[in-house]
């Protein structure tokens, strides 16, 4: 009688790569960002919005930024009743998108709901915040190069000399233009920047006087209120408030509109809002 020497492990092995094989596709779509933002979208179409707001907020937390996504999370979390949180969102969105209708009119739900407080834009401050920074910035590069171009063509092509006075009218425009769009590009920056803004996330939220939770009330700040941070001291935060008010409030209470920059906190942990009722 003699024994085979082959190894028995090695037998194995071709299995084990068949199966690797087999299952690789299914490993790739699970890491697939499509295809676990789909997954969240299907967890919401069926009800089940803490599973939506989970697989949504972990792409976010991994760095995905997108309009649908913003929205999205947005949604979720207002089926759960945190229309704070959901007003968070949906301003992040207009970040993206200024002109965003759908976050618009989300967020005139909310205010209808929770009759937050929101810093007012009237006249041409209120046109300029439907603009993003590169709609502005490339209009100015057009009107540039628009005006440019047509004093080079009145002094360059003599037989355009009979064209001057039209060039220097397209010229003249396109410098106006130019002029207009850095204009707003400056007044965005100065009246309209959004890197001090934040959101009142949790539910009955007050300002106080000092950063003491027995101080005394300045005023109350339903869910979804802007605010502008001024100081950050641990759990507290130094905020304007729309109305010319100043008042300490739980850092813990707002979220910063911009998810990136000198004051962006930690991502919003899940139930947040209630947590803070």
């Amino acid at each position: 009688m003699s024994f085979s020497s082959r190894n028995p492990t090695l037998s194995i092995i071709p299995g084990l790569l068949l199966i690797l094989f087999a299952i690789a596709p299914a490993l790739i779509a699970a890491d697939d960002p499509d295809v676990v933002f789909a997954g969240g979208n299907r967890a919401f179409e069926d009800g089940r919005y803490g599973d939506a707001e989970e697989i949504y907020r972990r792409l976010a937390d991994e760095g995905f930024v997108s309009e649908e996504l913003f929205l999205n999370l947005g949604n979720t979390v207002f089926r759960q009743d945190r229309p704070g949180e959901a007003a968070l969102w949906y301003r992040r969105v207009l970040e993206l998108n200024p002109r965003s209708a759908e976050a618009r009119q989300n967020l005139r739900v909310v205010k209808h709901l929770t009759g937050y407080r929101e810093f007012e834009l009237r006249g041409v401050d209120a046109w300029l915040a439907r603009l993003s920074p590169g709609e502005l910035a490339a209009v100015l590069s057009g009107g540039a190069w628009l005006g440019l171009l047509a004093f080079t063509v009145a002094f360059v092509i003599p037989r355009l000399r009979d064209w001057r006075p039209l060039l220097f009218v397209f010229a003249g425009l396109g410098l106006v233009v130019a002029a207009v769009s850095f204009w707003g590009l400056r007044r965005q920056q100065t009246r309209l920047d959004t890197d001090d803004l934040a959101i009142v996330s949790g539910n009955d939220t007050a300002a106080l006087a000092q950063p003491l939770p027995d101080a005394v009330k300045v005023v109350e700040l339903p869910p979804g209120s802007e605010l502008q941070i001024v100081q950050r001291r641990g759990p507290w935060t130094y905020v304007g408030i729309p109305g010319d008010l100043r008042g300490w409030v739980r850092s813990d209470a707002i979220g910063a509109v911009r998810w990136y920059g000198p004051h962006a906190a930690p991502p919003l942990e899940a139930g947040l809002a209630e947590q803070t009722r």
